[in-house]
Parts: structure tokens; sequence; C-alpha cells
């Protein structure tokens, strides 16, 4: 039965098996873990453009009242999302994106130190500092 099958066919075949394997792991392995990793970053940067433009037309009058619900909802947003930053940066990524995200100075660690404590500062200028740094830290401005 096998030699009725020609050879080229059987090449064919053995070929366009390991097309679809290797397209398989380089799609399992690299693609779908670096558009995670991206589009993580794009949610923690809306929530931060949200979160500025609250700061933007909050009262500076109310300075050092208690933030609304809100205010704290967004900034509770934030942090997870650069905690999912994070988990794709450390555990899911290639290394080799890692590297190539290092050589841009891109550091997602950094972010959440900066929205730590976010909350307890008072002064929306230095809220706002932070933020922006945050921002540019992860390489959205």
């Amino acid at each position: 039965m096998l030699a009725i099958i020609d050879t080229s066919v059987l090449f064919a075949a053995g070929a366009s098996f390991i097309a679809g394997l290797l397209g398989y792991l380089i799609v399992r392995l690299w693609i779908k873990p670096i558009v995670g990793y991206q589009v993580a970053k794009r949610k923690l940067d809306r929530e931060l453009t949200e979160y500025l433009h609250v700061l933007d037309t909050a009262d500076p009058s109310a300075h050092g009242k208690t933030q609304d619900s809100a205010d704290q909802a967004l900034v509770r947003r934030a942090r997870r999302h650069a905690m999912r930053l994070i988990d794709c940066y450390e555990k899911e990524i290639p290394y080799w994106y890692r590297l190539l995200l290092d050589s841009r100075s891109e550091a997602p660690p950094k972010v959440a130190g900066l929205l730590t404590n976010l909350l307890k500062i008072n002064d929306l200028q230095q809220r706002r500092r932070r933020v922006q740094h945050a921002r540019k830290v992860i390489r959205r401005i």
C-alpha cells in the first residue's frame, strides 16, 4: 500500500504537518502571551488615563478630603490591571520579549509600586505626577 503513494505526496504531507506544528507552537507560546501582555497594558493605560481625567476635573479646594468611591474604584481597577500586567511580564511572555522590553526601559513591576499608596496621597499634583510617571514607565505617553 505504501508503495502505491507517491513519495512527493508523502513529503508534502510531512512538510505541512511540521509547518502546522511549528505554527501552533509559535502562536501558543509566543504570540498569545505577547498579545495578552499588550491587552493588559492597554487596559491599565485606559484606567490611568481615566483617573488623570478625574484628577483634572477634581476640585482643588477639596484638597485632603476623602475621595469618593468612584475614584477608589478606578485606582483599585488600575492596580488590578497592573498586577495582571506584572503576571504576564514575569510568567507568560517569552524571555526574548522580556529582554526587548528591558531594552526599551519598559518596567511593569515599577508601576505597582507607583500605584500602591496612591489613595493615601492628599496632594492632587503629586498624584497626577505619579500617575503620569506610571504611564511613562509602561511607555504609553
